[in-house]
């Protein structure tokens, strides 16, 4: 069957002889969503299991006329309620990702997570269960900066906070080519090492346990479709694909207690949490001041009032 897959799909068998289909995929690519439709068709797994997890998942939500829809209606209710349902702090980021994916999505002509967003659909159309097998989001980035010194978290932040260049026309296209997350790791790899251990090398490491884990339950499964196989097909980002392939023999389940471990923080990250913070409430109220007319700013603030104490 691998010979009549797509080049980007590799085969993995677990221990107990249950196929894995990995397909590698660029996260902006009608190519990769075609690879992982056309992989779900002819292999009809029992289950899909998909880089995302639970705090990711609302990208299975997302469409370009929706997203571009939504970032241009955000006015004064779109914020109040963002900030009533999730707190002052979640509400803003959840406006500020809507902003700039609606950016990315105006540079690149799509929305961010189609392959996922077409695995769960190919997935239904079988009835196989969808897996979310990666870490939660906030796991990884708070390992990542307890991996990192003082003055690299001021870096990153430093970089974060005034970053604002444009994807000319030739990097767009690369976007839709390659893993932009390993691109940009590989880069970082020489002033931030840790970076990339935490977010590549770790992470590689527990989606092939996802994918070990998605195959245990393979072999529960009763088979009630006959064209269905006893066979998991995963979707992940292409620069995983050789990751999860390097470790898939040595990986042991008792590892994923350690990989799910928080850190206590440090005394610096405590001082540096509450700057980021504090910088950001800066940042948020500018965001209001640009996003609304300034003759309704001074009036709508005091409605805010109520909800801050969210923020923290």
């Amino acid at each position: 069957m691998k010979e009549s897959l797509p080049d980007t799909v590799t085969k993995l068998v677990t221990s107990d002889g249950v196929p894995v289909f990995l397909v590698g995929t660029a996260h902006f690519s009608k190519e990769s969503m075609n690879d992982v439709t056309r992989t779900i068709q002819e292999v009809k797994p029992s289950i899909v299991v998909v880089e995302l997890c639970k705090s990711r998942s609302h990208i299975l939500m997302l469409d370009e006329e929706r997203l571009l829809r939504e970032a241009e209606n955000i006015n004064y209710q779109v914020i109040s309620h963002s900030i009533k349902r999730h707190g002052v702090f979640k509400g803003l980021v959840y406006i500020l990702f809507l902003k700039v994916s609606a950016q990315t999505t105006k540079m690149l002509g799509m929305a961010p997570g189609g392959e996922f967003r077409v695995a769960v659909h190919e997935a239904n159309q079988i009835q196989s269960p969808i897996f979310l097998g990666d870490r939660r989001i906030e796991v990884t980035i708070q390992r990542a900066l307890s991996a990192c010194s003082l003055w690299q978290k001021l870096k990153i932040f430093w970089q974060l906070l005034f970053f604002n260049e444009s994807l000319t026309q030739e990097e767009v296209e690369k976007c839709k080519k390659k893993d932009i997350l390993q691109e940009l790791l590989e880069e970082m790899a020489g002033e931030f090492p840790e970076m990339t251990r935490v977010f590549l090398n770790e992470r590689d490491r527990y989606l092939a346990l996802s994918m070990q884990s998605a195959a245990r339950s393979v072999k529960k499964l009763p088979i009630v479709d006959p064209s269905k196989t006893r066979s998991v097909v995963g979707v992940v980002g292409i620069g995983h694909v050789s990751g999860i392939a390097k470790v898939w023999n040595d990986v042991k389940f008792d590892e994923l207690s350690e990989l799910e471990r928080i850190y206590p923080p440090s005394r610096a990250s405590r001082i540096i949490k509450f700057s980021l913070k504090f910088t950001f409430a800066v940042g948020a109220g500018y965001l209001v001041y640009r996003i609304l007319p300034l003759q309704k700013v001074g009036e709508r603030i005091g409605h805010l009032k109520p909800h801050l104490k969210y923020f923290w």
